[in-house]
């Protein structure tokens, strides 16, 4: 694995991809929220702005948040149940995200004369329960399989607030423990 690809995927028990979800969700949260709101009738030209705003917030981050599962994704043993998982979990996450470009699209209108646009909204409610789906599979990945999660419920917190090197290194000497949640060593493409 190059260094790019392990700097973009993050560090053990430090991973990129999980709190670049957070941002996408809650932007998109706050776009669907934003378009029930204003279809609702209220302030529904600054929902109409607001919903557009948050819908490409969400789009621009949802391109490194793809990348970084698409890379922890590559990295996962074939054949497990955790990729089989992860599988499902990036299907569903893609297809939420076509739904909210979609949902961008039909809204895109309703930004430049101040309405929520039907088709935007419903669009929108559709992506979010997709959106929903995807979080719940990604949370099986991460809380039920432990992937990329050290598991070391014994280190103190400021070496655990301190990112490990791949080979479980610690800045400043120490080491993760040898192996992670199941077993699966810390330096294996699949921690």
């Amino acid at each position: 694995m190059s260094q790019l690809t392990r700097l973009v995927r993050g560090f053990p028990g430090h991973p990129s991809h999980p709190p670049l979800t957070d941002v996408s969700i809650g932007a998109y949260t706050v776009a669907t929220l934003a378009l029930v709101l204003g279809a609702l009738g209220v302030e529904d030209r600054k929902m109409a702005y607001a919903g557009l705003l948050a819908l490409s917030g969400g789009l621009l981050v949802a391109v490194p948040t793809a990348l970084t599962g698409l890379l922890d994704w590559l990295a996962m043993p074939r054949g497990t149940p955790a990729r089989v998982t992860a599988t499902w979990h990036l299907a569903v996450m893609v297809t939420a995200t076509i739904a909210f470009a979609v949902a961008w699209l039909l809204q895109r209108p309703g930004y430049l004369d101040g309405t929520v646009r039907t088709g935007g909204w419903v669009v929108a409610v559709v992506a979010e329960v997709l959106l929903a789906i995807g979080g719940y599979l990604g949370g099986t990945v991460v809380f039920v399989y432990g992937h990329r999660v050290v598991g070391d419920t014994a280190r103190p917190v400021a070496e655990a607030l301190r990112p490990a090197m791949d080979d479980g290194r610690l800045p400043g000497g120490g080491r993760l423990p040898a192996g992670g949640p199941g077993g699966v060593p810390i330096d294996q493409p699949g921690a």
